[in-house]
């Protein structure tokens, strides 16, 4: 591998990494259950309605109970994480955002679990 002038050999490796972040979620997308599947649809939809407010440079990733973190949700529920890159050095910040099976969006995981208490769904003794 040739460097170029002014660039170190470790950082020329890390951009050219293999691919293999994406086959893994391609393979997370066909593992995903069909009420997560139809979440994602109802999110889509709201998206849709609001109009994409969303930055450029944002990564959106959408996660279910399937995922290790995330393992606490209800099947249908989804978690959407969005990573804010800042112009630090690849530093940033990962907003976290709950989505029920209607597609309403909740901003924390204590308005979930309230919102789950008070829809009598779940009751978690902490």
């Amino acid at each position: 591998m040739e460097v170029e002038r002014g660039e170190s050999s470790s950082r020329k490796r890390k951009w050219e990494r293999p691919l293999a972040a994406a086959t893994t979620h391609e393979q997370q997308a066909k593992e995903q259950s069909p009420l997560t599947l139809a979440t994602l649809k109802a999110v889509k939809e709201q998206v849709e309605k609001r109009g994409s407010r969303i930055s450029h440079g944002v990564i959106v990733k959408y996660f279910d109970n399937s995922d290790a973190p995330y393992d606490w949700l209800l099947p249908g529920w989804v978690a959407e994480e969005r990573y804010v890159p800042s112009g630090r050095k690849g530093l940033g910040r990962i907003y976290k955002y709950y989505c029920g099976p209607t597609g309403h969006m909740y901003y924390s995981k204590r308005v979930v679990l309230f919102a789950w208490k008070k829809m009598n769904i779940i009751c978690l003794d902490a």
